[in-house]
Parts: structure tokens; sequence; C-alpha cells
């Protein structure tokens, strides 16, 4: 595995471009590896490029939607799927399975809450290696063209 970097990279999804920025600009700050996608249709392509320790999860998104970005990950083979932190803004009760979903954040969330929470499950996630792929560092939120309507 020449030029294969390992680390613990995790995936914000939201289509909520101020959190999105928030989650990621916070992390990054903390020395993070953080990349981000505004849909369950990014995060996919995302999840195909790069490995991920960890996925932070909005279920209620536009293209693909969270249930579904789960549904892919589940799929997924052991090795390289991901742990997911899901973020909901609904209040009604959810199971998740429990292999890969470690828990979920009600929004509106406390953002220290939300770092302390990603750190610790980090500290449980394995650290993978990189793919050719995946870019030392992906466009920031402000970089990305906006999305067609």
């Amino acid at each position: 595995m020449v030029g294969m970097r390992l680390e613990k990279r995790i995936l914000i999804v939201d289509d909520d471009d101020p959190i999105r920025a928030l989650l990621v600009t916070v992390l990054r700050r903390r020395g993070f590896p953080a990349d981000s996608a505004r849909n369950g249709v990014e995060a996919v392509e995302l999840l195909a490029s790069c490995r991920y320790s960890l996925v932070v999860l909005d279920l209620m998104m536009p293209r693909m939607n969270g249930y579904e970005v789960l549904d892919h990950i589940g799929g997924m083979p052991l090795t390289t799927r991901p742990l997911v932190l899901v973020l909901t803004a609904g209040l009604g009760q959810r199971t998740f399975d429990t292999s890969f979903v470690v828990g979920t954040i009600q929004k509106p969330f406390d953002i220290e809450l939300l770092v302390d929470t990603v750190a610790g499950c980090l500290v449980a996630a394995e650290g993978h290696p990189q793919h050719e792929g995946c870019r030392e560092e992906l466009p920031t939120v402000q970089e990305r063209p906006p999305e067609p309507n």
C-alpha cells in the first residue's frame, strides 16, 4: 500500500448549509479530517472514493434521505463500514442497526457535546487506509458550486 495514509476521517452529511459548514469548520479546527456532502447522493459518491471512520448523518434530506444512506452503509462490507452518528430534528422514536449506528443527536444540538461525541466515537473507530481517489482535503462548503434545484 505505497502512498496510502491511515486516518480517521469524518463525513458530515446534511442539506442545511450553515449546519454543515459549522460542523466541518469546528471539526477541522480540532484536527479531525472532515469532508461534507449536501445529500445522500453526494454521500454515497464520497463513500465510494474515501474510507470514513465516522459519518454524521442527517435523516431528512432531498435526493436521497438519511434512511437510504443507512441502507447503503448497512450493505457495505464490515471491514469498510463506518460508524454512524445520526442527527435528527424529528421527535419520533427510531430503531437503528446498532452494529454501526452508535447514537443519535437531536437538533438543535450543543456543538461542544456533538464534538465530544464525535471524538469519543473516533476513539472506538478504526483508522482506514485511504484510496488514491480520496484527496488530502476536499473543498470547503463555500468552494462547492450551488446544488441545482
